[in-house]
Parts: structure tokens; C-alpha cells; sequence
């Protein structure tokens, strides 16, 4: 019982937006296992979860409608995917992560989990259209303002010379 608490915790404090965790190696070993189990209709799944989810803020409610009945079977697809994923497809990372980085180390999994499957969504052309749209609102003379005369410097390598 006190395991599954633990897990739950792990799990129920992993937010998908908060900064990220230092990761441990066992956490980025078990992130990298999330990842590559993940088909693309698992990522379906949880992108449908993140949106909904996220409809529950009240600056966005009011612009999706979202059923109790769907947001119930949402929470119960999603609940089976993050089960299969922890305890089938990943079991030996997740167990490693536990003994050797504690809870923190799952909760850093799933956040590079979660930031690693929204992100797929800005390459989907018709949201890469809708984003796009902003541009035409954008005062481009103000941001041009923004930028040095003499131009960008070089882009760092993530070298010191």
C-alpha cells in the first residue's frame, strides 16, 4: 500500500508545464523508455488528456465543451495508457528510477514525457496554420526595433573559447 501511495504522489505531482526537474540518469533512462513505448495513437491519447485537462482553467473553459461522460472516458483511456506504459512497457526503468532516484526521478520522466508529446503537436499543419495566424498581428516595425543594427552575433556551439 505504501508503494502504491508513493507512486500515486510520484505521479499526481508531475505536472506537464512546471520547470523542468533535474534530471538524474535513471530519470532520462525511463523518459527515453516513455518515449520510444508511445505509438502515435498513445500520443493521441494524451494529447486528448493535456487538452482536456487544460479546458477545465476558467480563462478557457468557455471554449470547449467537453462532456463529464467524455471527460470520465479521456481520464480512463489515458489512466490504462500511463498503467501499461509503467508497468509492461517500462517496469524495469521505473524500478530503477524509484530505487535509485526516488520519486522525483518519475515525476521528471513524465514531465519530459508530457513536453515531448505536446511538442509534436506545432508540426501538425492545420495548428502550424492556426499559429502562424498570429503573425499577421504582430507589429514586426516595433520587434524589428528589437534587433542590434550590426545584426545577430554568431550562434554559440556550447563552447568557451
Amino acid at each position: 500500500m505504501r508503494r502504491t501511495l508513493l507512486l500515486l504522489a510520484a505521479l499526481g505531482s508531475a505536472p506537464l508545464w512546471s520547470v523542468p526537474a533535474h534530471a538524474g540518469a535513471y530519470a532520462d533512462t525511463l523518459s527515453q523508455c516513455l518515449i520510444r513505448s508511445t505509438t502515435p495513437a498513445d500520443r493521441g491519447v494524451a494529447l486528448r488528456w493535456v487538452f482536456a485537462t487544460m479546458a477545465l482553467d476558467p480563462d478557457v473553459a468557455s471554449m470547449a465543451a467537453i462532456t463529464p461522460a467524455q471527460r470520465d472516458a479521456i481520464n480512463r483511456k489515458t489512466g490504462t495508457l500511463v498503467t501499461d506504459l509503467l508497468v509492461q512497457s517500462c517496469s524495469q526503468p521505473v524500478q530503477q528510477a524509484l530505487m535509485f532516484e526516488g520519486p522525483a526521478a518519475v515525476e521528471s520522466a513524465f514531465e519530459a514525457w508530457g513536453r515531448w508529446a505536446v511538442t509534436g503537436l506545432v508540426t501538425e499543419p492545420h495548428v502550424a496554420q492556426g499559429m502562424g495566424a498570429l503573425l499577421q498581428y504582430l507589429d514586426m516595425g516595433k520587434l524589428m526595433s528589437l534587433v542590434p543594427l550590426q545584426g545577430f552575433p554568431p550562434a554559440s556551439r556550447g563552447t568557451t573559447e
